[in-house]
């Protein structure tokens, strides 16, 4: 890796979080939730509307995406709901992602309490290009061990998407300066970010057992499973898409791939009011970074110092090594 990012003096320890900052952090993120070694944010989801997802009603013509947040989850889902309905990208370019790829975890009476005037709650007149649709995909930012059992006992189908811890620790970093729901911690320094991420005492938890738990759950299920990693996606979308195109069950044809490839640039979806979230300020800040930032491999560079990425390479090497798991960082 080259070295061109900030230098700062060295400090004893700088993945472990101190205890000020822990608790800071969880008072930071409204009616936070500690669980199962997870915070949870309260406006938005609960303990019991994840338990609630093992007898989530799924059968063979259902995909659930699942990811660590900031990991391209808003990417691929346009990807996978682009293949869901036979590459129509004129019809989904009418219907929000939230309508065609829904969060499984959401606990609707959490937001009704945190956000009674939320857009999410309003009545909505049915939608007639839903019903176009081929498959039903759903996201979600579970880890592994509370996956509905449908997708357990390879009833439906599952695609998790992955990407190098450094880019998503600094996406996420931006993430909670904008989110709401994450207390809007515009102010947050990253020095007091990065041990928190990195020691995993943040919302969804930790990024290796995140990953690894769906890395193993993939090689133990390959016929509904499917893991697919982010910078593959920026390097070759179409062979990406092709595969997934297979695994879906959703054939298309050349014009149509390369339609849809169009249609899930980062530019064109950056422009797409169905999928940058603009409007969305019940849940994000308009004052903080933009939804949908940059989209780029090696941004980490720009905010990891050289003793950050020394501790953390240390770390990625202990957590991995051995899994077969592997990412490139620029």
């Amino acid at each position: 890796l080259s070295l061109n990012f900030r230098s700062t003096p060295a400090a004893m320890s700088l993945i472990e979080p101190t205890a000020e900052q822990k608790a800071k952090y969880v008072a930071s993120v409204p009616y936070a939730e500690l669980w199962s070694e997870n915070i949870i944010p309260g406006m938005v989801a609960s303990s019991q509307s994840i338990l609630n997802l093992a007898d989530a009603p799924l059968g063979p013509d259902d995909i659930v995406i699942a990811s660590y947040p900031k990991s391209g989850t808003t990417w691929i889902s346009e990807v996978v709901s682009a293949i869901a309905f036979g590459g129509d990208t004129v019809t989904i370019k009418g219907i929000a992602m939230e309508d065609r790829v829904p969060w499984l975890e959401i606990d609707i009476a959490k937001v009704v309490a945190a956000m009674p005037d939320s857009p999410v709650l309003a009545p909505k007149p049915p939608i007639p290009g839903l019903a176009l649709a081929k498959k039903r995909v759903f996201f979600t930012h579970i880890h592994s061990e509370y996956l509905p059992k449908a997708i357990k006992e390879g009833k439906a189908k599952l695609v998790y998407v992955a990407r190098n811890p450094k880019d998503a620790a600094v996406s996420f970093y931006h993430f909670h300066r904008m989110a709401k729901h994450l207390g809007n911690q515009i102010d947050m320094p990253w020095n007091d970010y990065f041990p928190l991420f990195a020691s995993g005492h943040i919302a969804c938890g930790s990024w290796f057992k995140h990953a690894l738990g769906y890395w193993n759950f993939a090689k133990e299920h390959p016929a509904n499973a499917k893991f697919v990693v982010y910078e593959d996606m920026k390097k070759d979308l179409m062979a990406v898409m092709e595969d997934l195109e297979s695994f879906v069950g959703v054939p298309l044809s050349k014009e149509q791939r390369v339609a849809v490839v169009q249609h899930c640039s980062f530019g064109s979806m950056r422009d797409n009011k169905m999928t940058n979230r603009e409007g969305w300020e019940h849940l994000f800040d308009d004052k903080g970074p933009k939804f949908m930032r940059k989209g780029i491999v090696g941004d980490w560079k720009n905010y990891f110092t050289v003793a950050q990425n020394e501790e953390f390479d240390e770390l990625y090497k202990k957590k991995m090594t051995g899994s077969g798991l592997d990412f490139e960082f620029e």
